[in-house]
């Protein structure tokens, strides 16, 4: 889980985007979350699903 202001800026983007396929190789993780303040997708990458999910949806589920 990596959590994020907004991932609009690139560079913020890819770098909690690596981060999170890093750790995943390592701990052989699947579920895969970015938290925003409001932004919400999915991104798949390198075979993995991210779900980027803003902070007051996060904490309802």
């Amino acid at each position: 889980m990596q959590v994020s202001y907004s991932l609009k800026d690139e560079t913020t983007r890819k770098r909690e985007v690596t981060a999170l396929l890093k750790i995943a190789k390592v701990m052989y993780v699947d579920k895969l979350f970015i938290i925003t303040r409001d932004e919400e997708e999915t991104i798949m990458e390198d075979g993995k699903k991210i779900t980027v999910i803003p902070i007051w949806k996060w904490l309802l589920e």
